[in-house]
C-alpha cells in the first residue's frame, strides 16, 4: 500500500536553496500558513506545498494520521517537514529561522 503523502499532487515553488528538501503542509484559510509559505519564499528555499483542506476528504485523513504517525508534534498547522525526518508543528519563526540556518 501507498503511502497517503505519497499519493498527494504538490505545488511546487522554485527557489535557489534546494537544501534541506521542504515540504509545507498548510491549510488554503491559515494566515500562519500564508505567512510560513511567504518567509520559505522571501529567504529563497525552494519547497513544495499542499493544502490538506483541499484534498479529497479519505486522503486528508489518511495524511493526517500519516503526520501524527510519523512526527510526534503534530499537527498545528502549517507542518514544515524537513529532509522528510524531522518536523516542524506551526509557524514560529524564530523556531523555523534556527532550524533553516537564516
Amino acid at each position: 500500500m501507498s503511502s497517503a503523502l505519497d499519493r498527494i499532487e504538490y505545488t511546487v515553488v522554485s527557489g535557489g536553496k534546494q537544501a534541506p528538501v521542504l515540504t509545507v503542509f498548510s491549510l488554503s484559510t491559515c494566515g500562519f500558513c500564508k505567512k510560513a509559505q511567504e518567509y520559505l519564499g522571501t529567504n529563497g528555499f525552494a519547497y513544495r506545498y499542499v493544502y490538506l483542506d483541499q484534498l479529497d476528504f479519505d486522503l486528508k485523513r489518511e495524511a493526517k494520521q500519516e503526520l501524527k504517525s510519523r512526527f510526534s508534534n503534530l499537527p498545528v498547522f502549517p507542518v514544515l517537514v524537513i529532509d522528510d525526518t524531522e518536523a516542524l508543528s506551526g509557524f514560529v519563526e524564530e523556531q523555523w529561522a534556527e532550524r533553516l540556518g537564516i
